[in-house]
Order: structure tokens, then sequence, then C-alpha cells
């Protein structure tokens, strides 16, 4: 029996082997030249066919939503509230004018609960993408080198 004919069912006498549990037909058997080992490179990413990781950019994506979380932080702690030392300016102003002041209050503070729900959300994403990131790594490396 020749290596063309090889059983289906028979370990494979190809050079480089087929992939488990059969033989592959001669169109799709893998060549001495496609067969090319394993290459990571400095981004995180392989050479491995199927799906394409690159977990450098993958935690420059985490760091990204954390630097995001932190300026929605900023923002959310210095949006603007009108308080008793801030409505000297509108002490002329009629009273329908302080009903304006507490409308801008309202929205002030309708805004720092949305930012302060929009910070947190990023910062648990971002977790959540760095261990993903991770993940990928130690799928790629499972002999635990890196």
């Amino acid at each position: 029996m020749s290596t063309e004919e090889a059983s289906p069912l028979s370990p494979c006498p190809h050079n480089p082997a087929c992939p488990p549990p059969v033989c592959l037909p001669p169109s799709l058997r893998p060549t001495a030249a496609t067969a090319t080992p394993v290459r990571h490179d400095p981004a995180g990413g392989t050479n491995l066919p199927g799906y394409e990781t690159r977990t450098g950019h993958i935690d420059g994506f985490a760091g990204t939503m954390c630097g995001t979380a932190d300026g929605v932080g900023l923002v959310r702690e210095r949006t603007p509230r009108f308080e008793g030392w801030n409505l000297v300016p509108l002490a002329g102003v009629p009273v329908i004018g302080l009903m304006f002041v507490n409308r801008l209050n309202t929205i002030s503070d309708t805004w720092r609960d949305s930012a302060g729900i929009l910070r947190d959300v990023l910062r648990t994403d971002a977790a959540k993408v760095s261990r993903a990131a991770a993940n990928y790594r130690q799928a790629e490396n499972p002999g635990g080198e890196n």
C-alpha cells in the first residue's frame, strides 16, 4: 500500500503527519513548505492558524479603558454645582432665577451619578479585558514560558 492509498483509519504515514483523527486526501494534505513552527512575535501574536491574537494590543486597549475611566472620574469630580457660596452673583436675580439654579443642580447631580457608573464600568471591563489577554498568553504558552 502506497502513502497515497493509506487507510483513513490507520496511523498517518505522511510527512508531515495529517491532523487526527483521519488521513487527509492529497489535495488537503499539508506540505513540508506549509508546516511551519509556531513563532511568537514581540506584540504577543503567533502564526497559529485559526484566530489571531495580539495580547500587546489587547493590553493596550485595557490601558486606554483605564485612562478613560480616570478622565470620566475627573469630569465627575469637576461637575459644576451651585451652592450657597457661588450664588452671590445671582443676588439681584428674582426667585424665578433660583428655580433655574435648582434645575441646573438636578442636571448636574444626574450627570455626576451617570459619570460614576460609567467610570466603574470602564474600570471593571478593563480588568476583564486584561484577564482575557492573560488567558490568551497562557493558552499560547501552555508550558508557562513567556
